[in-house]
């Protein structure tokens, strides 16, 4: 993440900031899986030889012409991007031609954008590699279309007027709004970040395990956050929502973003030994290949039944038998074909080998550590599932940097 120039940031942002209340937010997200291709710098992102992963998202069009704030929304607590807006087209080799914002948007700029103009949204990478999702928001007079354009809870953004009640909490002395009771279909960890800083009321949003109290504002509070953050919630509770403007009363707009986390996804960190530890001595070999999304599998194992007590091998145990599978995947699941091999000695390229497909099998992975297969393994007969854990757990740290973070916003 980038927390470079914190307090010049900050510094910018108040500059921005003021009362008036713009009519639409929008909110644009993605996510960067490893597969994208890679340009050099482009405007705003950091100084240096190389390159860096990027999408491009056309076409992006706004409902009324006028002044948009864009704010690169998960700059402190998930994939930080650069921003930058092409008019009509975005030329890779050429990538000052139709360049609309030429300083590239890293935490928020003031955009002029025209009604009836069709633009191009490119987010690269900061500074550095990251799987996850990236979200850029747009705050302006109108709507903005694309195919990236998320729906938000309603409850994330609304209006602070003088006639809301007032209340003394740790967020101020100001008024406040509550929502709830809300509920989160999955459990983990929820990031929030405050986009309206950058246009309109600094706020302060408190998360509550009950109703909340005005006279008792500290009772049953599961968080407070201010500017960004993460709180820990579980599916099926009730939870309160409380928004405030910061320190003091304030009229006007406030507008967050409230990201679930991440869902699981397969990466180039699940390949190693993978196996199930009451048939020790069986197990999987697996290689993940990010820029083409295919997952190879190799599974030791040995025959049905034993064979008889007449059949030796010259090498290892007759009851020995392999299989290899292969085929792509999406999220934290795997779809593959089953391959058997055949008709070759040890060590030798005569007789060729003889490979056929029979059976199928997935691979659904429910964290970095743990997984099942499930397998039929076609003309055989054989059906089935075998849960499996890693045989070393030394990649995991690697496996949880590049699953953790929020996911991309949207209903709760």
């Amino acid at each position: 993440m980038n927390y470079r120039n914190v307090t010049v940031c900050f510094a910018f942002v108040m500059l921005l900031a003021s009362n008036a209340v713009l009519a639409s937010n929008s909110v644009l997200s993605g996510i960067f899986d490893g597969s994208e291709s890679s340009i050099a710098k482009l405007p705003g992102t950091c100084d240096g030889p190389g390159e860096l992963g990027y999408q491009e998202i056309k076409p992006v069009r706004v409902s009324v012409s006028g002044t948009y704030t864009v704010v690169d929304a998960f700059n402190f607590n998930g994939v930080d991007v650069t921003a930058v807006i092409y008019e009509g087209s975005f030329n890779p080799n050429s990538p000052q031609n139709n360049i609309v914002t030429p300083d590239g948007i890293d935490v928020a700029e003031d955009v002029t954008l025209n009604a009836g103009t069709t633009y191009v949204l490119v987010v690269q990478h900061w500074c550095e590699q990251h799987e996850g999702a990236w979200s850029v928001t747009f705050s302006g007079p109108g709507e903005v279309t694309s195919d990236k354009v998320v729906s938000v809870p309603a409850m994330t953004e609304g209006i602070f007027s003088d006639g809301d009640p007032v209340t003394e909490s740790d967020c101020g002395n100001s008024q406040y709004q509550e929502s709830g009771p809300v509920r989160v279909s999955n459990s983990g960890t929820y990031y929030y970040t405050d986009i309206s800083i950058s246009f309109a009321v600094d706020m302060c949003l408190q998360i509550f395990s009950a109703p909340f109290n005005p006279n008792n504002p500290g009772a049953n509070r599961v968080a407070i956050i201010d500017d960004f953050g993460a709180v820990e919630m579980q599916s099926g509770k009730d939870y309160y929502f409380v928004t405030q403007p910061l320190n003091e009363a304030e009229a006007g707009e406030f507008f967050y973003v409230f990201a679930p986390p991440a869902p699981f996804r397969i990466s180039s960190a699940m390949s190693g030994g993978w196996f199930y530890p009451p048939t020790s001595g069986q197990g999987f070999l697996m290689d993940v290949f990010d820029s083409s999304n295919q997952l190879f599998l190799a599974w030791f194992t040995y025959d049905l039944q034993r064979p008889d007590s007449s059949v030796t091998a010259m090498i290892g145990d007759p009851g020995h038998r392999w299989m290899t599978a292969l085929g792509p995947f999406e999220g934290n699941t795997a779809e593959l074909k089953i391959y058997w091999n055949s008709g070759m000695i040890f060590d030798s390229a005569s007789p060729p080998t003889e490979q056929t497909q029979d059976g199928e099998m997935t691979v659904e992975f429910f964290d970095c550590a743990t997984g099942v297969v499930t397998y039929d393994l076609g003309s055989s007969g054989a059906r089935g599932e075998v849960p499996i854990q890693r045989l070393a757990n030394d990649a995991v740290p690697m496996c949880e940097s590049l699953t953790e973070g929020p996911g991309q916003p949207g209903p709760l």
